[in-house]
């Protein structure tokens, strides 16, 4: 008995380290690269490694991304150069509100932890 139970707990082990790597196999990831976003007042640049290590989540930006078997939509995918419906234009994306990226870097900022720029000239480079 006890070695029935021994290798069924082999087993049963076995089984659990395949079925996680599989799951882990077939996750997407971020560019190991960072983007470069092209701009008349410069380029930007983002590195998802920077905001990965920050502790965010991918979806706290791709907030429509419900397929994660499927990489996610670029931001310009949705965000056009003018507002279309209620889906707000690119800039605006960027820097109006909390939930762009200028709103939380000042709300990192404000929460006294490390943070990326909130002036014009931290985020587009000449």
């Amino acid at each position: 008995m006890k070695r029935f139970f021994i290798g069924f707990m082999a087993v049963l082990f076995i089984v659990s380290m395949v079925a996680v790597t599989m799951v882990y196999a077939g996750t997407i990831k971020a560019p190991d690269k960072p983007l470069v976003f092209e701009n008349r007042h410069g380029a930007v640049t983002f590195d998802h490694s920077i905001h990965i290590k920050a502790g965010l989540k991918c979806q706290q930006c791709h907030h429509m991304w419900k397929d994660t078997s499927k990489p996610p939509q670029s931001c310009k995918e949705c965000h056009k150069k003018k507002k279309t419906g209620g889906v707000p234009k690119i800039y605006n994306m960027a820097h109006k509100s909390d939930h762009s990226c200028k709103g939380c870097h000042k709300a990192f900022k404000k929460a006294g932890k490390k943070t990326g720029p909130t002036k014009c000239s931290g985020c587009h480079k000449k």
